[in-house]
């Protein structure tokens, strides 16, 4: 692992701790306990609402019972005074003072309930009393208009206190409405409040949620597709965080894993390559020492004849054309030699595919496997240039090439041929290798594509 790989690696794992770690879980268990906290704030002030509501209930319940109780003072006091008016002018005053008592009697029994509200009521009682007593006394018309004075004087005070009953009782249903009013108010402020917060809040973190899954979801499809890019930032502490940084650790190793599967398929490469021009190298010895033989025997030849200064085939060609052939041909695979085994980019850059064809077949002509079997190239003039890596297309058509002559073995009836063939496409060019051998059996058919699949014999 390179140094650079390895701090990042290390960067990127240590991303989340740096984060304050809260799991789904967690959020969820605080924004519950927040929404029970603002439940029991929300609740504390509505009470203290209906608390200050069910004060004013108690206060109009007392008022509504001191209104009933004036209402039958006042009825006691109305038929006290109409006894005393009907017996104000009897013939003997002391016949009215039994009725006169019974009323008054009841008026002081009905004023004794409003004593513990209006405390002022005990002086009324008390001069009634002292009126009756006048009147129980020495009964005469004067004494009984006293009485109806205190009767008359006691019904003004009455009136006072009603008025005044009725004002706060007025009083107390505004501000109950109003209480009332306020209570609604606050539940629906509350609940309002509540409903916004709640709704932005979860909206808020459901789009970051399902922001972060698409992020996910679309790095990992880039993954598979070959992105090995930068890593996806990781800006959560909770388990898509982990999965973020899950992502980002397989896309480091697959980065790693590729790497040394390149290291590793070039390796290959080199070794296939190494075998081959190996393999070739007897052949192509023995290719080069044929001409080299010739070129020696015409030499050694002339050589003589100069050494004797008596030339015996005087006026005849001393084949100098068969020394420059044969010495054209060993130059030709020589230079073929040099072009195959040149080195190349690892890479990829522009490159005649139709020039590195010739050279490759041509170079692999000379196998023993190609001596029986024609090598035809049908290449497209008009095919620009394209953009790859020589050394690897050199291996690719070296191999089918070869496949192709193993192919080849036991033929009967045809001529063993292999052609290779280019053309132009829409979005590329198109390298074909064709051969008139066997094929593949139906048990290998399945596994053509895997790497190392191998359907020819070792040498």
């Amino acid at each position: 692992m390179s140094a650079d790989t390895a701090a990042t690696k290390a960067a990127s794992t240590a991303s989340p701790r740096a984060l304050h770690r809260l799991s789904l879980r967690t959020k969820g268990g605080l924004t519950l306990i927040g929404l029970v906290l603002y439940v029991i704030l929300v609740g504390t002030v509505i009470s203290e609402s209906r608390d200050k509501q069910l004060v004013m209930v108690e206060e109009l319940e007392r008022t509504h019972r001191r209104e009933e109780m004036l209402v039958q003072v006042n009825m006691a006091v109305a038929r006290a005074i109409l006894t005393v008016n009907d017996n104000y002018n009897a013939p003997e005053p002391a016949d009215a003072v039994q009725p006169v008592g019974i009323e008054i009697e009841a008026v002081q029994s009905n004023l004794t309930g409003l004593k513990p509200d209006f405390p002022a009521i005990d002086a009324k009682i008390a001069a009634l009393q002292v009126a009756l007593d006048h009147l129980r006394d020495t009964p005469s018309r004067g004494d009984m208009a006293l009485l109806r004075n205190e009767l008359h004087d006691l019904v003004g005070v009455l009136d006072g206190i009603t008025s005044g009953a009725r004002a706060t009782k007025e009083k107390l249903l505004a501000g109950y409405r109003v209480a009332q009013d306020t209570v609604t108010l606050e539940i629906i402020v509350f609940s309002l409040v509540g409903l916004i917060v709640l709704g932005a809040l979860t909206a808020l973190f459901f789009t970051q949620l399902a922001w972060d899954i698409r992020n996910v979801a679309a790095r990992a499809i880039a993954i598979v597709h070959g992105y090995r890019g930068q890593h996806l930032a990781i800006s959560r502490g909770d388990e898509v965080g982990e999965l973020m940084q899950a992502l980002n650790n397989m896309q480091t190793e697959l980065r790693e894993r590729e790497a040394q599967l390149e290291l590793s398929r070039q390796q290959h490469f080199h070794k296939e390559k190494m075998a081959a021009v190996g393999s070739l190298a007897a052949q192509l010895a023995h290719e080069i020492n044929n001409p080299i033989a010739a070129i020696a025997g015409v030499a050694q030849s002339i050589s003589e004849v100069r050494q004797t200064h008596h030339c015996p085939n005087h006026g005849v060609v001393c084949q100098p054309e068969l020394i420059m052939e044969q010495a054209k041909r060993v130059a030709l695979i020589t230079r073929q030699i040099a072009e195959f085994t040149a080195p190349q980019s690892a890479e990829p850059q522009l490159l005649d595919l139709n020039g590195l064809i010739r050279s490759t077949c041509n170079f692999v002509s000379y196998d023993r496997r190609f001596k029986h079997i024609e090598l035809r190239t049908e290449l497209d003039l008009q095919l620009p240039a394209i953009n790859a890596v020589g050394d690897h297309l050199t291996q690719v058509l070296m191999n089918l090439l070869i496949n192709a002559a193993d192919a080849m073995e036991g033929v009967r009836g045809r001529k063993p041929t292999i052609t290779v063939t280019t053309h132009a496409a829409v979005d590329g060019v198109v390298l074909a290798v064709e051969d008139n051998g066997h094929g593949m059996s139906r048990r290998v058919h399945p596994s053509r594509f895997p790497a190392r699949c191998r359907n020819h014999r070792d040498d």
